[in-house]
């Protein structure tokens, strides 16, 4: 198969090495130049597009479009017209509009679509997933999760002007809100399909920068459960954590630290080691999926269509 990855900054390029680790050698570039990052060292010995109508005539079977999320639909428009499978990004887009137009296109097509949600191949959010899906009986049921995922935005990418950069532009569909977008996906992805989104996003002025850098949501579910999600780019140190409630007690995840345990009623503490793993395996695993649905024609864990559902309750 032949590859086309739309957009180099830094996701693009992880996307690059991981096609490479994974044995793809077929890559053609799309880049309007204006990454922050220096392409030319990741994408030495490729061809290096700047018209996207070039770089589809070169017939790529798979799209990967990690450019900003404004650009997502209408990029992913004229490569799905192009006949080829789309890998997007998160956040789908930072609106509704061409939304129609892209899912119909692709139902036309029979594409093959993903939306880069890593943290649905982290090995403690699968753990946890069967857990709360009940294919795992030993903690009981969910009753409430709790999230908190900060960091402070100029520590992101220290090589670009952070004020520049994509996550603090609102043209570019960026803020925390949408940016840091993960907490909900997998909460969804634990708990089952969003009924209502309850957000409340402040923009502190702290940063310098017009978008919301703090924001807060609580969601609904359609089984009737809750959860409270938080996210800023203010902290620091940095703070991804998870507290999922049971009925039998509780699990604390914490990202960061790599650490999963169930604290029973009684205070005895259960730990879930997770030694081997390393954070671009999430990376790798979505990728691999995507791949092998393309292969065989199956539909993938998180469709083009799913996140337009979603992305209808984020944007309400």
């Amino acid at each position: 198969m032949k590859f086309l990855i739309c957009g180099l900054g830094s996701i693009g390029l992880r996307h690059l090495k991981n096609l490479r680790v994974l044995g793809h050698c077929d890559i053609i570039l799309y880049s309007t130049g204006k990454s922050t990052i220096n392409e030319s060292d990741a994408s030495s010995g490729l061809v290096v597009f700047t018209d996207l109508d070039q770089a589809l005539r070169e017939k790529p079977d798979i799209c990967i479009i990690s450019n900003p999320s404004s650009l997502h639909v209408s990029t992913a428009i004229r490569c799905g017209k192009a006949g080829c499978h789309l890998f997007i990004e998160k956040p789908l887009s930072n609106s509704l509009e061409g939304l129609f137009e892209l899912d119909a296109l692709v139902e036309e097509k029979k594409l093959i679509t993903l939306i880069g949600y890593q943290f649905r191949f982290h090995p403690h959010i699968r753990f946890l997933h069967d857990v709360c899906q009940g294919k795992n009986s030993d903690y009981g049921f969910p009753i409430y999760a709790s999230t908190e995922w900060s960091e402070y935005l100029p520590d992101w990418h220290p090589w670009e002007d952070y004020k520049k950069s994509y996550s603090a532009r609102d043209d570019l569909g960026g803020g925390v809100f949408l940016t840091q977008v993960h907490p909900i996906n997998y909460l969804s992805y634990l708990f089952g399909s969003i009924k209502k989104i309850i957000k409340s996003v402040h923009h502190s002025g702290s940063l310098g920068i017009e978008v919301d850098d703090v924001a807060d949501s609580l969601i609904e579910f359609y089984d009737g459960k809750i959860s409270h999600v938080h996210v800023d780019y203010i902290q620091k140190p940095r703070v991804h954590k998870m507290k999922i409630v049971m009925d039998q007690g509780r699990f604390e995840w914490d990202c960061y630290a790599n650490s999963l345990s169930f604290i029973q009623q009684d205070g005895s503490v259960k730990d879930f080691p997770n030694n081997d793993f390393e954070r671009n395996d999430m990376f790798l695993l979505m990728l691999k999926e995507f791949i092998e649905c393309v292969e065989s024609e199956t539909k993938t864990s998180f469709t083009l269509s799913d996140a337009i559902h979603e992305l209808k309750k984020i944007l309400s």
